[in-house]
């Protein structure tokens, strides 16, 4: 009997040892190693907001857990503190309108959010570059990321590459200068003058200010102090842009101050007079009375520009055919 109980355990043994190699655990999921962004270079302009597709997962699990690990700059100096500071930022919590007409309704709608330049949502890892990006300096940066899903981490180092530009200059001419004569009474155009020359010049400074000067066929300064300035009858001028400081008139120039807000001045696009709507984004219309040229007539010129930056700009605007009187 005691033979036949050592031949079954013996046989049960076997049994069990060969079960056991079987047990092994079994790895959940699959990482892989070539996940990639589609936008690759992801390009911006500062203070913009981009936003990239996920990372795509080439098969792998999900969901996938991203975070980012490092950014580099071109010359592969480490720039992370730079990109993931947060910053402040103005905005506006609604559109502005000319119904805004005033520094305290104005400031009713300027607000201030914090936000990092760059950062990657943990969920799929989509890179998020906000407008806290004006503080970062133009040029080609380099990040890299770990994603982690059920099977484990992967490091993936150079995962895309982010491009920053400049914000372009500091101001911006849209539609194409155009010059004539007008009716006072009804505003209707009489009769076309030579295009004159636009010449804008910036420099920072620490106010705000817009300051427009004509000039004559023989290099005369109109002298708006005397002479006054109104505008194309109908039409928009600066001071409905800006009623928020009082338009200063001196013998050489027409200047507005402007407030600090976010992004650029004027602050609304043109609603038009009457529900009609004018040419331009930012169109103006300043003219120069019948007295003060030798026309005969009113002459306005018709400019369309947006400032970009906190400082002093000089538009400068010469007459090839008007002479001052």
């Amino acid at each position: 009997m005691l033979k036949y109980k050592i031949g079954y355990t013996a046989i049960t043994c076997i049994i069990v040892a060969l079960i056991i190699p079987a047990c092994k655990k079994t790895e959940q999921g699959f990482l892989s190693n070539n996940m990639y962004y589609i936008e690759n270079p992801l390009t911006t302009s500062q203070g913009g907001i981009t936003v990239s597709s996920s990372l795509v997962a080439d098969g792998s699990t999900t969901p996938l857990s991203v975070m980012l690990t490092k950014v580099v700059n071109a010359d592969g100096k480490d720039v992370d503190s730079i990109l993931t500071k947060t910053d402040s930022i103005a905005g506006f919590s609604d559109a502005v309108t000319y119904l805004d007409s005033t520094l305290a309704l104005l400031g009713k709608k300027l607000t201030v959010t914090t936000a990092k330049p760059l950062s990657i949502n943990s969920t799929g890892g989509r890179i998020q570059l906000t407008p806290a990006t004006q503080y970062v300096a133009p040029g080609t940066y380099t990040i890299s990321v770990k994603a982690s899903n059920v099977r484990g981490a992967v490091d993936l180092p150079n995962a895309c590459q982010i491009i920053i530009g400049s914000s372009g200059g500091p101001d911006t001419v849209y539609a194409g200068t155009y010059a004539g004569t007008f009716n006072l009474s009804s505003g209707s155009y009489l009769s076309g003058i030579a295009t004159p020359g636009v010449n804008l010049s910036y420099s920072a400074t620490a106010i705000n200010k817009i300051i427009y000067k004509f000039v004559d066929k023989t290099g005369a300064l109109y002298n708006a102090k005397t002479g006054g300035i109104t505008s194309r009858t109908g039409r928009w001028s600066m001071k409905q842009f800006d009623p928020y400081y009082p338009q200063v008139l001196t013998d050489s120039s027409v200047e507005y101050q402007f407030p600090s807000v976010p992004n650029q001045f004027p602050v609304f696009t043109n609603p038009g007079i009457n529900g009609v709507i004018p040419r331009g984004n930012y169109g103006v219309f300043p003219a120069i009375p019948a007295a003060y040229n030798d026309s005969g007539y009113p002459v306005f010129v018709f400019l369309d520009m947006a400032f970009f930056a906190k400082g002093t700009f000089v538009v400068t605007v010469t007459f090839s055919d008007i002479t001052w009187l």
